[in-house]
């Protein structure tokens, strides 16, 4: 018997391993491969969007999604953080038995690098959550180079990696905007799903917490939605999110159909897990100016 022959009748038997087909790099800030240097390939581990044979974006996933894929599924999302009231958020989700998704950014009310903002992600990650880009500092994508998009995501990516060991798979462009050729660049070079909403519960334009109530209230199973939230808007936590949990179990929603964006889309949430970093200089958002006070 030829060692071709031999090596294929002994990996059929299970005696040689089959090759790890997540030895594959998905695109990374300069920052992050640095790290990963410095790592042995024990520590971490990098995910495709799904097949680990394909290294691009599914058709189903190009473009904006903005509904999940299953019948009753229904996703809680947060924009704007992390922020004084993340905390809230989690543990409301977590008394009610399910996970919610956290769109965050690297400074745009606050920097992500605070201490106080580092131990509500690390608080949130412990708890479950999920974690996705909505850019560095929250800016207009559609008024933007290819190159200032690069470095809006790359920030991100370099956060939540340094912070809680992690690269985000999929992104929601801030107001919801991004047109054609830049969710396919978003797609192409980053390979990160573009996620907006299809329920607004239009509190960051001053809605009032009835008028948000009301924008919930024909959200039925077996509806599918993704719902826009903001945890820097005091009322949401506060008041508009138990109402919401308590509505949707109403409408005939249980712990099991609330959801993440990845679970409700059905895709793997990171391309890259590995250990949280440790505080060093770089922890900093010099160089990165809010749009928002």
């Amino acid at each position: 018997m030829s060692f071709f022959a031999l090596a294929v009748a002994l990996l059929v038997m299970g005696a040689i391993a089959a090759p790890d087909p997540r030895q594959y790099m998905p695109p990374l800030p300069n920052s992050v491969t640095a790290d990963l240097s410095k790592l042995s390939a024990t520590e971490y581990k990098t995910f495709t969007i799904r097949d680990p044979s394909d290294q691009g974006l599914p058709p189903d996933l190009t473009g904006v999604q903005d509904r999940c894929f299953t019948n009753h599924c229904l996703v809680y999302t947060f924009d704007d953080g992390p922020s004084d009231l993340m905390r809230k958020v989690v543990d409301q989700a977590v008394q009610g038995g399910f996970k919610v998704t956290f769109m965050v950014n690297v400074n745009n009310h606050v920097c992500i690098y605070d201490e106080k903002r580092v131990a509500d992600l690390r608080y949130a990650q412990s708890k479950g959550m999920e974690f996705c880009s909505h850019t560095a500092t929250h800016p207009h994508l559609d008024k933007l180079t290819n190159a200032q998009i690069d470095k809006q995501i790359e920030a991100v990516d370099t956060a939540l990696w340094k912070i809680l060991g992690v690269v985000p798979s999929c992104i929601r462009p801030p107001f919801g905007e991004a047109n054609g050729e830049v969710v396919e660049y978003i797609n192409q070079r980053h390979r990160k799903v573009v996620v907006n909403w299809d329920v607004d519960t239009e509190d960051s334009m001053g809605a009032s917490v009835a008028t948000s109530e009301k924008r919930l209230q024909y959200v039925e199973s077996p509806m599918r939605a993704i719902i826009l939230m903001h945890e820097t808007i005091g009322t949401s936590p506060d008041q508009l999110f138990p109402d919401a949990i308590k509505m949707a179990e109403s409408h005939g929603y249980t712990p099991a159909d609330m959801q993440t964006v990845s679970k409700g889309l059905k895709y793997n949430p990171y391309a890259l897990e590995g250990p949280q970093g440790k505080r060093d200089s770089s922890w900093t958002c010099n160089g990165l100016t809010p749009l928002q006070p």
